[in-house]
């Protein structure tokens, strides 16, 4: 790369952050605006609205299909066409006046974002970052966590000036024209396509480069993944992880209101931590590259632990500010070092099929809306849902701290060498 001269990487991570950003708005943190207008519309309970972003499961039991597609097409032709069902699908639930229709356009949904939203950017980055990849992986689905902060705001804003349907299609076709903008102009699949290569890094740096690289898997076969007990821990431990985060962040703003603040005071209460998480992407990836990842995650769920248990126990604003600091610190990590910890144990050339295949495990956060749901409607209160929360964060924390990378078992049959 010639010096002063930004790496075409970074334009990856700029595409992907925008999709992260959108596809999160519109399948995740939207919930906290249109969740209490579609029970207010269609006489719906919560727990029969939540039966929809908990269909999330069949976007997860996709991913291995995804992660095969993604090898064989390349990230741009599955970002360009998987975002015009995403958003069509998402339009087109909030019109729903029957809840068959509003299920079958949300497993929609769910199944076109793993397109436009986790496996596939994350795929884009990695192909391009090694060295860097903490970083750029943080910076990227930061996007995730700052939709949070920007889009509920938004559609609250256009709720009070539109209908849930017309606020709900123009977010919509925003996000088709930012994400399909974006991945047209300036999405490329692989650097050594275009005559770049990893990190941006010239060849006679490529020596430097690699004796700081790591002893990693090879071309590992499915057999092998499956046998490696940090396949098991790491994909239980980040399943347990995700109910807390989807069911706590998806439904925040109405757990502030139903306590006592205002509608428009809960949703701002919500960006605060939705914006400290996307701040937790981008730190927790870098300590990634900094530390042992198994540590830096163990730390970020005790971050949540604590956040969860000062918002079961307090309603005052001060102290919930504790929360909001702790819990939006530790959710970020999730979702911004999942994709570094499976780089990390099963190597760049493993990632897709590795990560899809973890990602089976993430299909464990659909409990997540359930349970909030199911809280609500028995006893009046999210914090049942809660306590099983810690329970959960409880045993991934153990999970996570004993994975072992297969570079450190020996006799596990795995074939190691220096990454190329």
């Amino acid at each position: 790369m010639k010096k002063g001269r930004i790496f075409y990487g970074w334009w990856i991570v700029v595409v992907t952050f925008i999709a992260n950003f959108m596809s999160n708005g519109m399948s995740f943190y939207g919930w906290n605006a249109i969740l209490p207008e579609l029970c207010r519309l269609n006489n719906w309970s919560r727990t029969a609205v939540n039966i929809a972003p908990s269909l999330s499961a069949l976007g997860v039991l996709a991913q291995p299909f995804f992660s095969r597609m993604v090898l064989k097409f390349g990230p741009r032709r599955m970002m360009l066409g998987s975002v015009f069902f995403s958003c069509a699908s998402y339009a087109l639930m909030a019109r729903s006046h029957s809840l068959g229709l509003f299920y079958a356009m949300a497993a929609v949904l769910y199944i076109a974002n793993v397109g436009i939203n986790g496996l596939v950017p994350n795929t884009a980055v990695s192909n391009w970052f090694e060295r860097y990849r903490g970083k750029a992986l943080g910076i990227s689905t930061s996007g995730i966590s700052l939709s949070g902060a920007i889009i509920p705001l938004l559609l609250f804003f256009l709720l009070r000036h539109f209908s849930l349907g017309q606020a709900t299609l123009l977010n919509a076709l925003l996000s088709w024209v930012l994400v399909f903008s974006a991945a047209v102009v300036l999405m490329k699949d692989h650097p050594e396509e275009h005559g770049m290569f990893v990190d941006g890094l010239e060849p006679d740096a490529a020596p430097v480069l690699q004796s700081e690289r790591k002893v990693e898997p090879c071309d590992l076969s499915n057999r092998e993944l499956f046998r490696s007990r940090a396949f098991w821990n790491i994909g239980l431990a980040y399943g347990l992880m995700l109910p807390g985060v989807v069911g706590v962040m998806s439904q925040l703003a109405p757990r502030f209101k139903d306590i006592g603040f205002s509608g428009q005071r809960a949703m701002v209460m919500m960006s605060f931590a939705a914006l400290v998480g996307a701040a937790g992407k981008v730190l927790w990836g870098w300590l990634c590259d900094k530390f042992d990842s198994r540590k830096v995650v163990s730390l970020s769920i005790l971050c949540q632990l604590a956040g969860l248990l000062v918002l079961i126990s307090s309603r005052s604003e001060g102290v919930l500010a504790m929360f909001i600091v702790l819990f939006g610190l530790g959710m970020g990590g999730v979702m911004s070092t999942l994709p570094v910890v499976a780089a990390d144990f099963f190597g760049r050339n493993n990632f897709a099929k590795a990560y899809g295949y973890i990602a089976l495990f993430l299909v464990f956060q659909s409990s997540g809306y359930l349970m909030m749901g199911g809280s609500f409607d028995l006893f009046g209160t999210y914090n049942y849902a809660y306590l099983g929360f810690i329970i959960f964060y409880l045993i991934a924390l153990v999970l996570m701290l004993t994975a072992r990378h297969p570079g450190e078992i020996s006799g596990t049959g795995l074939r190691h060498n220096i990454t190329s």
